[in-house]
């Protein structure tokens, strides 16, 4: 059945890899032109056939490794708008005449080519591809809107027989020179006009075979020759021969200026970085024709592995192409067979069919050029002005006209400055800072007393709490300091609590703002306590001047610890604190209870409870200080509350019959009332309404317990 489907799909396979063929071979031949206009004219038939080659090993390549994924892939312009600014340079910049200069060129597009292969495979197998996403959507488009502007001037320069990095701009405003590039630019309007009205795969290659009769009745209809077209710089040939593609890679290994191209190395990382930031922006593109999820690292793999192969051949840079994606998924044809064949096309053009596209008029290639310039600005520029926001609108127009009036390695530079200041802004709109109340909803993991929880209620206001989040910087950090002046100006502060657990790192100016809530401590009387700060962090803040200060500031491991600290000060300062309960009045347990009741002293560091022991006795802390913790699975033992004098531990056990959750240890020399297993049930048969008491005291406590917890809880998942 597999194989029927398949003989099935073989006529729209061979009608896809036909067209998409001819369309890849006709972009090879229009940036060969680009890349090798001008100062490399002579060797345009050099270039044409390593491009047509290197298209070839491009489709092939794809069809073998994504063709089961419905990808198609090609050759693409914003690599060869930024290969083109390499190679001149590269070219212009070296020694030795023509010939070195093109093997010099050729051996500068093998190292883009190698480069951005080594990097998507790198990105790929790392699993890194979200590194380039951070690269913020209105920079890409800047990037994207600028390469279109390359490709644009290059369709004029090529239709005019120029070169956009030899020829004067005076030049082509020129009569005889405007009779040839404007009927260019018109061939790429009138496409990008086709493509956006019609809206099918198809109507590209029916646009391009169109222009070609019209050209061609219009040579009969002026009269005009081939050779007097020739001659009068209409058409790409004269090309030497009919074979086009030569070994030239091997040569330009051995020959090339290398320091010539070595001297390009802004320029080469620059199109390694547009060509990285292109292929995501295509593979999200590919998915919507595909209307399924690509991986992105897969992808980049493949990419990357296709890359280096075409970069040995002397080719550029080649990714999916959306295209022809759609067009072979419209006519549900094998994209690993459309690739396959689609690839014979440019490949028997390399081999045999000089003579041929020496026919092809500048007015298309050029057009075509035109036309992929003209369709990226009006991406960028004109659809994109009521999707983006004003500011980031704004920084895809910033970066196109520094890129038309500069260059474009400035506008790059430009980009990526733009870019830090878009991720700053954007950052610091994220709310980093967030304050919880202290009190009812947020407190320590210290059971108290309830006349110990009434106290610490009145005294909420005398403890703000923050808690901050992600890296901090000086965007981050001014809503700190905000929010610290407005508590100590509004209430009489006497701790300012930051939790720094989730604080992934600080720069300079973080640290200067701690140093400043330093400041505001000494000014206002309160003190800092900064909690949870890791080990890289704390050593950051300390670098910079805040470490702990008696009475200013102070490290706490968790905010946990850091809460209980501070009630426990606040604690002391009250006249009526109670440090223990009174046991020979059995501190405010239900009347009738003392004879089942025993007295016990527990030395420090001493288990009263242990995990996992079935349940049974009941325990009420009369002094001193106990710790419930628990053991991971990892072996790292974690404190879960501290328990003062007053509360009761024990009753969750006594209640679910479920073994004990968790240990607990006396941190200090404490004393204890028991309440056994054996002492209840005697109770509850010998006294059952002083039993029913001591139930109904048990089961409160756990409620305001368990009502302060789901408190706390809420406040945490706000």
């Amino acid at each position: 059945m597999s194989g029927q489907r398949r003989t099935a799909r073989w006529p729209s396979s061979l009608a896809a890899g036909v067209i998409i063929g001819a369309v890849e071979a006709l972009l090879a031949i229009s940036f060969a032109a680009f890349v090798f206009a001008g100062y490399l004219e002579s060797f345009l038939g050099d270039g044409i056939g390593l491009y047509l080659g290197a298209a070839a090993v491009t489709l092939a390549g794809f069809a073998w490794v994504a063709g089961r994924r419905g990808v198609i892939g090609g050759m693409q312009a914003a690599g060869a708008a930024v290969v083109a600014i390499v190679v001149a340079g590269a070219a212009i910049d070296s020694v030795g005449g023509p010939e070195p200069s093109f093997l010099t060129a050729v051996a500068a597009t093998l190292v883009v080519t190698i480069l951005c292969g080594v990097v998507f495979l790198v990105l790929g197998i790392r699993r890194l591809a979200n590194v380039i996403r951070f690269v913020p959507y209105p920079v890409v488009g800047g990037f994207l809107a600028g390469t279109g502007w390359l490709l644009l001037k290059g369709g004029v320069y090529v239709a005019s027989g120029g070169s956009p990095y030899v020829t004067p701009l005076s030049d082509l405003i020129e009569g005889e020179a405007m009779v040839r590039w404007l009927p260019a630019i018109a061939f790429g309007v009138v496409l990008l006009l086709a493509v956006r009205i019609v809206k099918r795969p198809l109507v590209i290659p029916a646009v391009i075979t169109i222009a070609l009769v019209a050209f061609a009745i219009g040579m009969l209809v002026t009269g005009s020759s081939i050779e007097t077209a020739r001659e009068e710089g209409w058409l790409l040939g004269p090309l030497d021969g009919t074979l086009l593609w030569r070994t030239w890679t091997l040569r330009a290994v051995a020959e090339a200026d290398w320091w010539g191209v070595l001297g390009q190395w802004a320029a080469i990382l620059t199109a390694v970085f547009v060509a990285g930031v292109a292929i995501l922006f295509n593979v999200t593109r590919t998915e919507a024709v595909l209307d399924r999820d690509l991986e992105t690292n897969e992808e980049l793999r493949d990419a990357g592995s296709v890359d280096i192969v075409v970069g040995a051949v002397g080719g550029i840079p080649g990714y999916h192409a959306p295209t022809s994606t759609a067009l072979a998924e419209r006519i549900r044809a094998d994209a690993r067979v459309t690739g396959l064949i689609a690839a014979t096309v440019p490949a028997v053009a390399a081999l045999a069919g000089g003579t041929v596209v020496g026919l092809i008029p500048r007015m298309i290639v050029g057009g075509v050029l035109a036309f992929l310039g003209l369709a990226s600005i009006v991406e960028w520029v004109w659809d994109r002005r009521r999707v983006l926001p004003p500011l980031e609108y704004g920084v895809v127009l910033l970066i196109l006209v520094a890129i038309v009036a500069r260059g474009f390695l400035p506008g790059v530079v430009l980009g990526l400055v733009l870019a830090v200041v878009l991720f700053a802004v954007s950052y610091g709109r994220i709310e980093l800072v967030r304050e919880v109340a202290f009190g009812d909803t947020y407190h320590s993991n210290v059971d108290r007393p309830p006349t110990e929880r009434a106290r610490l209620r009145t005294l909420a206001d005398r403890i703000q709490i923050l808690r901050v989040s992600g890296f901090l910087f000086f965007g981050s950090t001014s809503g700190l300091l905000e929010r610290i002046r407005d508590g100590a100006q509004g209430s009489p502060l006497a701790f300012v609590v930051i939790d720094l657990r989730r604080v992934t790192g600080v720069d300079s100016s973080a640290v200067a703002t701690l140093a400043k809530v330093l400041r505001l401590a000494q000014t206002h009387g309160f003190q800092a306590v900064l909690t949870g700060a890791t080990g890289p962090v704390r050593a950051r803040v300390e670098r910079g001047g805040v470490r702990e200060t008696e009475g200013i500031v102070r490290f706490a491991p968790d905010l946990d610890r850091g809460l209980q600290w501070c009630e426990d000060a606040l604690l002391r300062t009250a006249t009526e604190t109670a440090v223990e309960v009174d046991l020979d009045g059995h501190g405010g347990l239900p009347p009738g209870v003392a004879p089942y009741l025993e007295r016990l002293s527990v030395p420090a560091g001493a288990v009263l409870i242990r995990q996992d022991e079935p349940p049974g006795d009941v325990y009420v802390l009369g002094s001193g200080r106990l710790a419930v913790e628990t053991l991971t699975p990892e072996g790292t033992r974690i404190r879960l509350r501290t328990l003062r004098p007053g509360v009761v531990v024990g009753e969750v056990a006594l209640y679910t019959g479920v073994p004990r959750t968790a240990d607990v240890v006396a941190e200090t020399p404490s004393v204890v009332l028991r309440f056994s297993a054996g002492s209840i049930a005697r109770m509850e048969t010998e006294e059952p309404e002083v039993a029913a008491a001591l139930h109904r005291w048990l089961a409160t406590t756990l409620a305001d317990r368990l009502n302060e917890t789901q408190k706390t809880f809420e406040t945490l998942l706000e």
